[in-house]
């Protein structure tokens, strides 16, 4: 006799259920398998190409500099002294001629002086050599000596003159007292600073340090847009006039001089700008520079950037392929290239991030 074994409704509701859906699910059959054309196609990499840009290309020089007027002195007395005088303070506008300061004339006018009354001694001299030469009193030789010693004396009285005139420092062009290195009382030395002037006949330049590869894309006399910081909606022009011959041998940068053409600068007409020019602004210059003839690239489509080294992937029968290219420089949203990419008229622009050397694509339109 076999036994009943009672399950209870739970454990029975429980397996009733799984057979219902083990039925359900025979029913509806196994899931769909993807078809081989879709599998192929989720495994590309979507990307778009764009055009490879050939031809003259626009990379304009810039630079940053100090701007200073080109006929700056330090301005000195010719001999040493007490200063008496002091007559102007710094910042003052000076014009060609003015005096500047004084020295005490006692030193000066005495050896003037002295100078003269030599020179007087020694003509009288000559006098009477000249008297007794004629009458064969004395040797030629002695004639010669009055006549040297007599023109010692003049040159000697010239000297004495000059330097009194030079006890006074007198402004050498219309400008600007930038620096005032003296009081009135000091003692002096030949040839020691005391002022220091910006004269404005020369006008203004802006000098900057560029580099090797930017200083021989310019020359003297190309045109330039100068700006100055202190007026950046204020654009000046300007044309180079000087180039170093040598490297700065602290910066290894070449210095160029751009010379301020305020009457060119249409902006710059009918406002105080030039008076507002001072030595010490800051300002920046571009020099209109076009490279002949160069590939150009979006920006985006570089890959692996280092440097100047980089990549790029053109496309050749659905398969991407890297190509390793030179960036000349960065021209707004797009990249020159010295690498001439011949034979490829085209690169992808959307999609590198994705992309390995070899990987199979799908271009999008």
């Amino acid at each position: 006799m076999r036994a009943r074994i009672n399950l209870g409704p739970s454990v029975s509701m429980l397996i009733t259920a799984a057979l219902g859906s083990m039925a359900i699910a025979g029913c509806q059959g196994a899931p769909r398998e993807a078809s081989a054309a879709e599998r192929t196609s989720e495994a590309l990499v979507a990307v778009r190409l764009t055009q490879v840009q050939r031809g003259p290309v626009s990379h304009p020089v810039r630079g940053a500099g100090v701007v200073r007027l080109k006929s700056e002195a330090d301005l000195s007395f010719k001999v040493g002294g007490v200063v008496t005088a002091v007559l102007v303070e710094e910042g003052a506008r000076v014009r060609r001629g003015q005096v500047l300061a004084r020295l005490d004339p006692t030193e000066v006018d005495a050896a003037l002086r002295q100078a003269k009354e030599g020179s007087a001694r020694a003509e009288r001299d000559l006098e009477r050599a000249r008297k007794l030469s004629a009458s064969n009193s004395i040797p030629v030789s002695d004639l010669q000596n009055a006549e040297t010693a007599a023109a010692q004396s003049k040159a000697s009285v010239d000297t004495a003159a000059f330097n009194a005139q030079r006890a006074v420092v007198i402004a050498p062009d219309d400008g600007r007292v930038d620096k005032r290195m003296l009081e009135p009382g000091e003692i002096v030395a030949p040839g020691a600073p005391v002022f220091h002037v910006s004269g404005r006949s020369r006008g203004a330049v802006v000098r900057v340090g560029l580099t090797d590869r930017d200083v021989l894309r310019v020359a003297t006399g190309d045109e330039a847009r100068v700006t100055l910081d202190l007026f950046p909606d204020t654009p000046l022009a300007g044309r180079i006039s000087q180039i170093a011959a040598a490297a700065s041998p602290g910066t290894g940068t070449f210095d160029i001089e751009v010379a301020i053409d305020q009457e060119q600068s249409p902006a710059a007409k009918g406002t105080n700008l030039s008076a507002s020019i001072l030595s010490g602004m800051t300002a920046k210059i571009e020099v209109a520079h076009v490279e002949s003839n160069l590939a150009t690239v979006p920006i985006a489509a570089l890959a692996d950037g280092r440097g100047d080294d980089a990549s790029v992937f053109v496309v050749d029968d659905r398969v991407a392929r890297r190509v390793p290219v030179k960036v000349a420089f960065l021209s707004h949203d797009r990249a020159a290239l010295l690498t001439r990419l011949e034979g490829h008229d085209r690169v992808v622009e959307a999609g590198t991030a994705d992309l390995e050397d070899g990987a199979a694509v799908r271009v999008l339109p």
